[in-house]
């Protein structure tokens, strides 16, 4: 058992010696003697005992009563009353003050030492778990998600600052009120508040929905007894209308993109890092006649005839080696049955492209040959258009 700081308040000197001759025997540190309201007040403060034995009938202005009060909102320290009263209206006052254990005198050891150990565990257990609710209060009201718990009648029993920021509202008043206000004033959908949902669903319900011109991910999680019915409901709801409008951006960006390639007349193709076809434009078979199930997949470089490889290399290597960079070329190529062929364009590195991430090869292809001494990267480098 450690040894407890524990702070004596009773008016009668003799019975509040004889009480700290009995705690030293039990193990406990006194701290003090206070005989009156007032001085048990400021000694709490000061002292910051772990427990306080407090007789309700003091010497001054001020009862236990009060003082255990006033104690208890300021200091947060636990009480408990050690007094010769028992008529029901002290005992309906001392209860207002929530205090630890209430004994009567005359008491026994044995009696006022367990009661001291209960009231020590209890507070410690009070304690424990209030931090560990302040824990959840600030992990709820780090996220701008909308969280809340309600029972299975569909009323409040947490919400965080996110929630009520939206509702206009303060936290405090929402515990014990009903979801179904929010859903009339327009704050949540019925399917957010989990309206068609009841105790028989006990798995999680995850949906996306529209909402006031908004998009909104939501998720539902029932929260079981230890005997496995459903006792609450936990909600999150995200705002993803940012998301939604990007994916349908990028969505508009790639269609735009393979309308691009595949009403061109130009060679477009798109190479992974390692130079393999990614996509290709069906100008590509009309020009060089490949079927694009024979080129997709493979190393783009097997449309160059072995005279060219060096200076396509050379190119890839560069463009691959310099994000952002855009270079002029003209390679001979060969077309599916073997004729040679003029590639004159760009090749880009789009890499940090989120439609396209690849390099880009963009020519004009023409039915002549090359003499190979003269297929060469033009000496430019140009800048990529913003993207």
């Amino acid at each position: 058992m450690s040894e407890a700081k524990i702070l004596i308040v009773e008016d009668e000197a003799v019975t509040g010696m004889d009480i700290q001759k009995s705690l030293v025997e039990m193990g406990y540190s006194v701290v003090a003697i206070a005989t009156t309201g007032e001085l048990a007040v400021r000694k709490a403060a000061e002292l910051h005992p772990e427990l306080i034995l407090m007789d309700i009938m003091l010497a001054g202005r001020m009862n236990g009563i009060e003082a255990a009060d006033k104690i208890r909102r300021h200091c947060h320290i636990p009480v408990v009353y050690l007094t010769a009263y028992s008529d029901d209206t002290f005992l309906a006052r001392a209860k207002l003050t929530e205090p630890f254990g209430y004994i009567l005198k005359p008491f026994r050891e044995l009696e006022l030492k367990t009661t001291i150990e209960m009231a020590l565990y209890k507070y410690t257990m009070e304690h424990a778990l209030r931090i560990s609710e302040e824990t959840t209060r600030v992990i709820l009201d780090a996220t701008d998600d909308f969280l809340f718990l309600i029972d299975p009648r569909g009323r409040f029993l947490a919400v965080n600052q996110a929630l009520a920021k939206r509702a206009n509202k303060e936290v405090r008043d929402f515990i014990g009120t009903d979801i179904a206000r929010l859903v009339t004033q327009g704050v949540l959908s019925s399917r957010m508040a989990a309206w068609n949902l009841n105790t028989n669903q006990k798995e999680p319900v995850r949906f996306q929905e529209e909402f006031h011109n908004r998009w909104f991910d939501a998720a539902i999680y029932p929260v079981k007894s230890p005997e496995g019915d459903v006792v609450l409901f936990a909600v999150s709801i995200r705002d993803i209308t940012a998301r939604k409008v990007q994916e349908e951006q990028s969505r508009q960006n790639e269609e735009f993109f393979r309308s691009l390639i595949e009403d061109t007349s130009d060679v477009i193709a798109v190479l992974d890092r390692d130079g393999t076809l990614r996509h290709e434009s069906p100008s590509i078979t009309r020009c060089l006649g490949y079927d694009p199930d024979h080129l997709v997949g493979k190393p783009f470089s097997v449309i160059f005839p072995e005279e060219s490889l060096p200076v396509f290399r050379q190119v890839f290597e560069e463009i691959l080696n310099t994000p952002g960079m855009v270079r002029a070329v003209k390679l001979q190529v060969k077309s599916v049955d073997g004729s040679p062929r003029v590639m004159e364009g760009i090749i880009s590195n789009l890499s940090g492209n989120p439609v396209i991430d690849g390099i880009v090869v963009n020519g004009w292809i023409k039915k002549e040959s090359l003499d190979p001494a003269l297929a060469r990267p033009v000496n430019s480098a140009l800048p990529v258009p913003p993207s």
